[in-house]
């Protein structure tokens, strides 16, 4: 019997700002979204923000209207569903410490899933430093090529 190995890879990324986090993300989204599944789990709606920071950054349209189609809502149930449905996926999840524990529990048997937990540093629970030694990878910003 040929059994497949399946692998979770978990990555935390801290930030500032809505547009912060968006500024870390867009390059890292932009190499992935061709490959794998882009779900967004965010406490609060992102499009606004990501509408903006679109209009100032210099990318190609098509390239803007991929990231916009992508999923920025708060609409964990749609999210759950698309991630039930997809093979391969990303899970980028935004939102306070109890949020990012809470879907992470609701994730944690996905397959061939990279999750990346987004950090607000401002957050009184958050200890940068405790949270960073638990994740192999810190996500930072990067160029937009």
């Amino acid at each position: 019997m040929i059994t497949k190995e399946y692998k979770t890879e978990k990555t935390c990324l801290f930030y500032a700002s809505e547009y912060h986090l968006e500024m870390i993300l867009l390059p890292y989204i932009r190499n992935k979204m061709n490959k794998k599944k882009i779900i967004i789990f965010t406490e609060t709606n992102l499009e606004k923000t990501l509408d903006i920071l679109l209009t100032r950054i210099n990318l190609k349209e098509e390239e803007k209207e991929k990231i916009k189609n992508i999923n920025w809502k708060n609409e964990d149930k749609v999210k759950f569903e698309e991630l039930e449905n997809t093979k391969e996926a990303c899970a980028i999840i935004k939102g306070s410490l109890k949020y990012i524990e809470q879907i992470n529990k609701k994730i944690k048997n996905c397959r061939n899933i990279e999750v990346i937990d987004c950090f607000y540093i401002e957050e009184k629970d958050i200890d940068i430093v405790d949270i960073k030694g638990k994740y192999r990878n810190v996500l930072n910003t990067q160029k937009i090529n």
